[in-house]
């Protein structure tokens, strides 16, 4: 997850004829054919994890049991590709056109530096399960990676080393996002806030009181000292003042778990999460609508290149595309 630049909505008015007019547009603009209708010709249902994009045309998506997913055409095609592994492979994130990382189960860490020609596997020194990770857009030596039973790692020279930090106990570790790279912030299971201001320097991570002991499942970090983060049960958090204090973000009617957050520019936002929930904000986050996606699959990861053009994807070998921002969705398909 390309982090920070990194919420969700309910609740759609238009004119009927509009509408009809404008997915007829989105399924000719975006491929594949309108949510809810079963493609029979598609048999592929595996759960799908995470998406990046490098542009418009080129993206990845990875997913369990080794799935790994590449389009050059905006999602028109998704190709299978091969990860020699058949892991779960839970997070993917590309700093430049080139350079690109994937982590998941059993310690797995998979670099590539040719735009994904070939992928070769960095030591981890774990055998944890490894869920997310952080690098600046651009920077392919400083970088982050958090998982199970309080795993931190930290490279400066690529992942050719990764070296462990501590201050998390025992407890799994979802997402990690750095404003710089110093101030960082990481979340975890029951509540989990860690926070350190000295990243780069040995990085002493300290918790933080955020008023839930729900699980905490994803963290963007949309300014200065704005920190958004989103967990189970509904639950959304926003600090505006790295963490000293985390406040409840705008009630939603969402009760199920949300699995990533994401904002383009200061204004556009999006969450997603269990039954098919994809929120959007239009304001920063002031107030959070539901947007229809006809599926009732978890949607497990959201990524926009900019504030109109968008991909999810989740469960049952969910990808879904949007070219409005997230108002409406149509899905697209593995070959």
């Amino acid at each position: 997850m390309d982090r920070p630049e990194e919420v969700r909505t309910r609740g759609v008015h238009a004119v009927g004829w509009v509408m009809a007019v404008h997915l007829l547009v989105m399924g000719c603009a975006g491929a594949g054919g309108m949510i809810g209708e079963p493609p029979p010709e598609h048999t592929f249902t595996e759960t799908l994890n995470d998406v990046c994009f490098i542009n418009a045309s080129e993206g990845w998506i990875v997913g369990n049991g080794g799935t790994l997913l590449h389009t050059r055409n905006g999602g028109a095609t998704w190709v299978a590709e091969s990860s020699q592994t058949t892991r779960d492979l839970l997070a993917v994130l590309f700093v430049n056109s080139n350079t690109g990382w994937i982590v998941g189960d059993g310690g797995m860490i998979l670099q590539t530096i040719n735009a994904g020609l070939g992928w070769v596997r960095q030591g981890s020194a774990t055998s944890n399960r490894l869920n997310s990770l952080y690098f600046q857009k651009g920077d392919t030596k400083t970088g982050w990676i958090v998982g199970d039973h309080g795993t931190i790692l930290h490279t400066s020279n690529g992942g050719l080393s990764w070296v462990a930090q501590t201050g998390a106990g025992d407890r799994n570790l979802r997402d990690v996002s750095f404003r710089d790279y110093d101030h960082g912030t990481i979340v975890g299971d029951g509540g989990l806030i860690l926070y350190t201001n000295s990243g780069t320097l040995g990085a002493l991570w300290n918790a933080q009181l955020s008023g839930t002991n729900r699980d905490l499942t994803a963290i963007w970090s949309a300014g200065p000292s704005t920190i958004w983060v989103v967990g189970d049960g509904g639950v959304l958090l926003r600090t505006v003042d790295d963490g000293i204090s985390w406040v409840r973000g705008p009630q939603t009617t969402v009760t199920d778990r949300l699995t990533d957050i994401r904002f383009s520019g200061s204004s556009a936002g999006w969450i997603s999460g269990g039954s098919g929930v994809i929120l959007q904000t239009t304001n920063g986050g002031t107030i959070w609508v539901e947007r229809p996606v006809r599926s009732n699959a978890v949607i497990r990861a959201v990524f926009f290149i900019n504030d109109k053009t968008g991909w999810a994807v989740g469960d049952n070998g969910t990808i879904l595309y949007s070219v409005d921002g997230g108002l409406f969705w149509v899905r697209q398909f593995k070959l």
